[in-house]
């Protein structure tokens, strides 16, 4: 038995092939496109999420600071003052601000926590914790500081924000 096809038939079934693989591209097309609109979508909400936390923590971390500031009285820089404001820095580390510190702003963070800590190990200060500490460690300190706080104003883009 021989099966002639006549070429109506021939291109109806061509016509339903070419529909059928158009078909399918658009709907693989559109599959793409949706799922990456998805993940950018996500990828939007989690970089704002993260800023709002940040902006949360790092509005902790700041004040903390204050007593590190350049236009600090050299008299209330003291081994007193020095340390409490590692142990403030350390309790935020640890309770949560640690976590959303970005990879940029931990340089900065350390060295300050450095800075402080050849402070802090100073015997003959600890033993004056009232008295001053020396200029130089004093000056390490505050530039440490100054550092830091900038690295957490770049993170949030307060000093460069577009809309400003």
């Amino acid at each position: 038995m021989h099966l002639e096809i006549g070429q109506e038939t021939t291109e109806k079934i061509l016509i339903a092939i070419v529909s059928a693989v158009i078909s399918y591209v658009s709907a693989a097309i559109t599959f793409l496109a949706t799922r990456s609109k998805s993940r950018l979508d996500m990828t939007v909400e989690y970089d704002k999420a993260l800023h709002e936390k940040r902006l949360e923590l790092y509005k902790q971390l700041w004040p903390k600071t204050e007593p590190l500031g350049k236009y600090a009285s050299s008299d209330s820089f003291t081994y007193k003052t020095v340390a409490a404001v590692s142990l403030d820095m350390h309790d935020w580390y640890f309770k949560e601000g640690g976590l959303f510190l970005s990879k940029e702003s931990r340089t900065p963070y350390f060295l300050l926590k450095d800075a402080i800590q050849l402070v802090i190990e100073d015997g003959q200060l600890a033993n004056n914790p009232d008295q001053p500490i020396p200029d130089a460690a004093r000056q390490a300190i505050v530039g440490a500081a100054g550092r830091l706080r900038a690295s957490l104003a770049d993170d949030l883009r307060t000093r460069n924000a577009p809309w400003l």
